[in-house]
């Protein structure tokens, strides 16, 4: 009796160590088909790719006008390359994130963008992104 609740203590704490994975292929699939959307210029759905919080504390307009406003000093995006991830565990928050990193290629600058994705209530989202010039 004694094996079968350690054995079953060990599942559990495995079960518990994969459950906070993060998806490389789906957080890839998320950023890309948002850069694909920011290509096109449409805004309409960005709130879909970014976490709640982070939609409460940015209204859709908002992040709209951000991205129209990177559109005139950056060009249009040409091109998007994937670069890099890396999973790391952010201690603050207790919770398991991939960062992905692409470079971007607009009409006027080439960029390196940094994206930071978690499992946000079963669904992948963006809750840090990052642009900077290469």
């Amino acid at each position: 009796m004694k094996k079968v609740i350690a054995s079953l203590i060990v599942l559990a704490l495995l079960a518990a160590c994969n459950f906070g994975k993060i998806d490389k292929a789906k957080g890839q699939q998320l950023v890309e088909q948002l850069l694909t959307d920011l290509q096109q210029k449409n805004y309409s759905s960005l709130d879909k790719y970014y976490t709640a919080s982070f939609n409460e504390s940015e209204p859709r307009a908002q992040k709209e006008e951000k991205f129209r406003q990177l559109e005139n000093t950056m060009g249009t995006i040409k091109s998007f390359e994937f670069i890099s991830s890396t999973e790391q565990q952010d201690a603050d928050r207790g919770v398991n994130q991939l960062e992905l990193k692409y470079k971007v290629v607009c009409e006027k600058v080439t960029v390196r963008e940094t994206y930071h994705v978690i499992n946000d209530e079963g669904d992948m989202k963006i809750v840090f992104q990052n642009i900077e010039n290469m």
